[in-house]
């Protein structure tokens, strides 16, 4: 190959694509319109993160518009003004010339995506996204691109009208970008096929931060294959005439047929090797140091052995999982050596293989959500045997929200026989190991801490009327609910120093009945509703203050999709200690109508905050918060909260002659947490499960796996977007309170003329004490019917106020984010918009140069 012809054949195309206004106009349109996908969607705003998931979803489908619109005139205008021919006879070859088109497309696209760079520049300007991230994302745009548009200039190659070179150009690029709709349609072992052969599919791995060879492989192939077809095409002026006509066409399509089979062949290898590049900043897609420890220190003469029972097929929200648990694996047994073996078994309905997972091992097929099944994927297989000499446990089903490096080791040293720890429950009314429900009238099942605390620990039941056991870590759930007696035999062991994890909760939301300050239900057996105990000994051999009617609300929040949540639901996002194993690292907790904690003056005890909240909460009272009804007890919609700029702890760590972790509220540990870690939902990753776990690990002395449980994407939000809208929510609060305030100062104000008028009649000398008691209930009865209205007038008067508030508020939020939608697309374009300009003054001012000033003086007079 000739350089320099193909850098001529460069040149003249990338100076004829510029040397128009056509070429700048598509450039401000491909900008404009992925700034619109990437920003103008509500989702982006919902979502509150900083990256370019939005613009992911519908990049590939923009490339369908953008590259005909470069390569419709590389060949077509070349045939509609004659100069082909020219083009042709001059001294280069076909594979030079097609290679200087195609690197002058390239640069014209790369071109745009410099230009598109905009979109990184507002995502900085909102928050701090993932530089890495950003890196492989754009590296993806490009390979994705390139590869596409040695596709899109086919259809350049087959027609002289530049209208249908852009048609067919988008035809072809069409082709691998809707793969995998098609692979929806068809069925069988050829959907998967179709779906991994679809550029989007293929783009998932770069837009996560992996850059793996696969990938890479795919769109170099595509690139290749296509290239290689257009090389072919032109070259047809050759041989499509002639006795050997029919002999070169069987030719030139066996070449092309060889060149796919070798491209799909060089992809399929390539998806198999273990080489790829974890460009993130967290590195989560890479093993961690812990696991490498933990596998290296695995019995080479009792190796473990790993047996996935994985469906071959899966439907797409399945896949990053089947994904990760394939490529962690063998990631598992490339590291271990002799330690550990792995295999993946394909599995099938019907199949002896799925015979084997269900009888042998009670592996079953997973029943996927309505809303997820694609085609005929409507049950999968993802479970694992782990088997160590005559150990073995199985997980039946790998959910989605789990991290899966950190399941694998968690059952990886459960069959490897190390000594696991013993840690003890108390039973309380919390029962969390199951029991009667009387609200329910129905036996309750052991809640989701139980069985995960089993996947790591030797779990036991304590009994609060006898000697506790010895155990390594004890959890207390709710000890408000224990008897005196109990609570005295709880003070007793805190006070022998031992592990202890407390679960105190002001207002337990799965059973308001549990509440330190709420009566007993009638229904409840006498023996479960006795004596609440005293736990003023217990709280001072801790060492710290929890007042039982005193709930913390926070008013922040980073979920625009959760803003109709009560403020007693508090999000813990930067109020973490970061100093302490448990909580670092972290990135969301939740908690539902948590207590406060407060160190104690006299307390012999440190005390180290895990949670605490931001500066704009404060506490309400428990009779502020709930109400009582003939329905029974509820929770007061328009509670009156102040804040107090001040931030409240709500989990502590306190060590000395008592060693225990501290949590003021025991719904975190709530049903919902679990499930929705389990099933993975999107931007609701709370950490809840990791910190309660974390607690166990630190207090039970095994912090193995505390490092490698915490490892996530961090949570990137738009923190330009909180500020700005957090203003208007401190301004919305400070209206509400002082709606509030006045509706109390005219209540009382109603309430001193009542008062008044009675001290009036009272202090009269002319009437009797009948007569007086007679006037006083009129006045009374008439002042406390006008006193009625009033009250409901202010009342509605104060919601009225307060819901005008709450309206301005949203309109200005929406302002807010109006307004960022405005900037982020109009902007983008103006770059290219002030390129051209300036292209065109200077190409302008050198045509004046070279002109006779006489013709220039010529052409003004006429």
């Amino acid at each position: 190959m000739r350089t320099h012809v193909v850098r001529s054949v460069f040149l003249r195309e990338l100076a004829a694509y510029f040397a128009t206004p056509t070429g700048y106009v598509f450039i401000a349109m491909f900008v404009f319109l992925s700034a619109i996908a990437a920003f103008w969607q509500e989702s982006f705003f919902a979502t509150n993160l900083a990256n370019l998931d939005q613009l992911n979803a519908y990049f590939p489908f923009l490339l369908i518009f953008l590259l005909p619109s470069i390569s419709m005139s590389l060949w077509a205008e070349e045939k509609r003004q004659g100069t082909e021919e020219l083009l042709l006879t001059l001294p280069a070859g076909d594979f030079e010339i097609v290679m200087g088109k195609y690197c002058a497309a390239v640069s014209i696209y790369s071109v745009c995506l410099l230009f598109s760079f905009s979109h990184i520049v507002v995502l900085r300007w909102l928050g701090a996204p993932d530089p890495g991230l950003m890196m492989t994302t754009y590296f993806g745009y490009w390979l994705m691109g390139a590869s596409l548009l040695a596709l899109a200039m086919l259809g350049s190659m087959l027609t002289d009208n530049l209208t249908v070179a852009f048609l067919l150009g988008g035809l072809f690029v069409s082709i691998p970008v809707f793969l995998n709709r098609a692979g929806a349609i068809v069925q069988g072992g050829l959907q998967g096929t179709l779906e991994r052969l679809s550029v989007v599919e293929q783009f998932r791995d770069l837009a996560s931060g992996v850059v793996t060879a696969g990938s890479v492989v795919y769109f170099l192939s595509l690139a290749a294959v296509a290239f290689h077809a257009n090389v072919a095409l032109l070259g047809k002026r050759r041989w499509q005439t002639g006795h050997g006509a029919p002999a070169m066409r069987w030719h030139v399509t066996a070449r092309f047929v060889a060149s796919v089979v070798i491209a799909g062949a060089l992809t399929i290898i390539a998806s198999h090797a273990r080489v790829r590049w974890d460009a993130t900043s967290e590195r989560i897609h890479s093993l961690s140091d812990d696991t490498r420890k933990l596998l290296g220190g695995l019995d080479p003469r009792q190796p473990v052995f790993i047996h996935a029972y994985v469906s071959p097929d899966v439907p797409r929200g399945y896949l990053p999982l089947r994904r990760a648990l394939i490529e962690t694996l063998r990631e598992f047994d490339a590291v271990s050596g002799e330690r550990l073996h792995t295999r993946i078994i394909e599995t099938v309905k019907y199949t002896p293989q799925a015979r084997e997972a269900q009888e042998r091992y009670n592996i079953r097929p997973f029943r996927v959500p309505v809303t997820e099944e694609s085609g005929s994927l409507n049950e999968i297989f993802m479970g694992i045997v782990f088997t160590s000499g005559g150990e073995e446990f199985v997980i039946p089903f790998l959910d989605r929200g789990l991290p899966v490096e950190y399941e694998l080791m968690r059952s990886i040293r459960v069959v490897s026989r190390a000594k696991r720890k013993k840690a003890g429950i108390l039973a309380t009314r919390a029962k969390l190991f199951g029991g009667f429900d009387f609200q329910r009238r129905a036996q309750s099942e052991d809640w989701s801490i139980v069985a995960e605390m089993k996947k790591q620990y030797e779990v036991v039941e304590v009994n609060p009327d006898t000697d506790y056991p010895e155990v390594d870590a004890l959890i207390a759930p709710l000890p408000s609910t224990l008897t005196q007696p109990q609570a005295d035999r709880l003070t007793a062991y805190a006070k022998t120093g031992k592990p202890l994890a407390v679960f105190l909760d002001p207002m337990p939301a799965f059973n308001l009945e549990l509440a330190p300050n709420e009566i007993a239900s009638p229904e409840m057996p006498a023996a479960e509703a006795g004596d609440r105990a005293n736990l003023r000994g217990f709280l001072e051999t801790l060492g710290v203050v929890w007042q039982s009617n005193r709930i913390v609300w926070d008013d922040y929040n980073p979920h625009p999709q959760l803003k109709s949540l009560p403020k007693e639901f508090v999000f813990v996002g930067k109020g973490f200690q970061q100093a302490d194993a448990i909580t670092a690292g972290l990135q969301e907790v939740v908690l539902l109508y948590p207590g406060e904690l407060k160190p104690r003056s006299d307390a012999k005890t440190k005390f180290v905050p895990l949670l605490e909240t931001t500066a704009a909460g404060g506490v309400v009272r428990w009779e502020e918060l709930v109400q009582r009804s003939l329905f029974g007890v509820g929770v007061n919609p328009a509670v009156n909260r102040k804040t107090d700029q001040a931030k409240h702890v709500m989990a502590a760590r306190v060590s000395g002659p008592a060693n225990a972790v501290i949590v003021a509220d025991l719904d975190l540990m709530g049903e919902q947490f679990f499930e929705l870690r389990r099933r993975g939902v999107e931007n609701l990753n709370f950490d809840n499960v990791t910190f309660l776990l974390n607690a166990v690990d630190q207090m039970a002395g095994d912090a193995s796996f505390i490092a490698l449980r915490k490892r996530r994407p961090k949570h990137r939000t738009l923190e330009a977007v909180e500020a700005r809208t957090r203003r208007y929510d401190e301004q919305r609060l400070k209206q509400t309170q002082e709606a509030e305030s006045i509706a109390e100062a005219r209540l009382q104000e109603a309430q001193l003329r009542l008062d008044r008028a009675v001290r009036e009649i009272d202090a009269r000398s002319d009437l009797d004490e009948q007569a007086k008691q007679i006037m006083i209930s009129n006045v009374q009865s008439v002042e406390n019917r006008r006193l009625t209205v009033a009250r409901q007038n202010i009342e509605d008067e104060r919601q009225k106020q307060i819901e005008t508030s709450r309206s301005e508020m949203e309109n200005s939020i929406r302002g807010i984010q109006n307004t960022i939608k405005l900037l982020a697309v109009a902007l983008p374009p103006v770059p290219a918009f002030l390129v051209f300009l300036f292209v065109s003054a200077r190409r302008v001012a050198r045509e004046r140069l070279g002109t006779p000033d006489d013709r220039v003086v010529e052409e003004k007079a006429a």
